[in-house]
């Protein structure tokens, strides 16, 4: 298979009949599964390499890397800005320092190591924004989508995370795994290990902390100002982290709102469409029309695209029938 049609189907960039033509070859035999993974890798591994490094690639590679960086640079300009100060407007930075800011599109995901040893998992249309130098007094980061984080434990430096809606995550050193769109008025924070406090603002407009516990996840309504704590195993929560897509006696309207948050696509449901099925599965690093074909064989549901995501700007849309 053509590397270059490989890269052009990871960034989300080709058309219906050469995403077909990809997915058929990553189902035909093995070893082009483990040849896609690692260019996936490469994907992830491009947007951080030095320069000089690059250099040393194929010409196809290197124009690929120009265009993610014109998306960095795009997602930039395009940050969400609404509710970001309301923890890290608290401190008074001692110098002006310079953010970066990563767009991961949608279906993808990939990883980034912050300069005091964190470790961030960014989920797919994701922007996320962290300096290149912490502040003497707090480590701030923003996020605008879903990751997963590894912090390192830091007791002169707390690790304020800022996210949509007037909400944050403040905590030391711990594993936990936060959602939050701008367009969704939910924020979900999932605690794997150690303690973090949840800051929002309650139904009275008054600054609250939740202090959860490992196990827990809360699920905070920016419209109505609540939190709601449930115990978790966070296995569906972090599933995304290592590809998969879980499935557990799921309901069609269900799946379909998985993968439209996943792929940022659009679904057309025709009326006549059976609402009594149900769908069980893992799915590892597969693309959408592999999961919409394994949909298809196993049950009455069909499916087609009803524009050419390529031409129009418009969200790509989908009729199921």
């Amino acid at each position: 298979m053509n590397e270059e049609l490989l890269f052009k189907y990871i960034y989300g960039k080709a058309s219906q009949a050469e995403k077909e033509k990809v997915a058929e070859w990553i189902d035909a035999d093995s070893d082009n599964l483990k040849q896609f993974l690692e260019l996936r890798k490469t994907y992830d591994i491009m947007i951080w390499q030095d320069e000089d490094l690059l250099q040393k690639k194929s010409a196809k590679i290197i124009s690929f890397r120009r265009v993610v960086k014109r998306v960095i640079q795009i997602a930039a300009m395009f940050v969400v800005t609404v509710g970001l100060g309301f923890i890290i407007s608290q401190y008074s930075f001692e110098e002006e320092v310079k953010m970066q800011t990563i767009y991961v599109p949608a279906g993808q995901h990939m990883q980034v190591a912050l300069v005091d040893g964190t470790k961030v998992w960014i989920n797919g249309n994701s922007t996320f924004s962290f300096p290149g130098k912490f502040s003497k007094g707090i480590r701030g980061v923003k996020l605008d989508g879903e990751a997963y984080f590894e912090v390192q434990k830091d007791k002169e430096r707390q690790f304020i995370v800022t996210t949509p809606h007037q909400s944050g995550i403040r905590v030391l050193g711990t594993k936990f795994n936060v959602k939050a769109y701008q367009n969704n008025e939910n924020v979900t924070t999932t605690l794997v290990e150690g303690r973090v406090n949840f800051e929002f603002y309650n139904d009275m407009h008054h600054k609250q902390s939740i202090a959860m516990k490992p196990g827990q996840k809360a699920v905070y309504n920016s419209s109505t100002n609540k939190v709601n704590i449930y115990t978790t195993s966070g296995e569906k929560e972090l599933s995304w982290k290592e590809g998969k897509l879980i499935f557990d006696h799921s309901s069609l309207k269900d799946v379909l709102a998985m993968l439209s948050e996943k792929y940022d696509v659009e679904f057309i449901v025709d009326k006549n469409v059976s609402k009594g099925d149900s769908f069980s599965g893992t799915f590892v690093n597969m693309s959408l029309e592999q999961i919409l074909n394994y949909i298809k064989a196993s049950s009455k549901v069909r499916w087609q695209y009803l524009n050419n995501q390529h031409i129009d700007k418009e969200k790509t849309k989908i009729k199921i029938y």
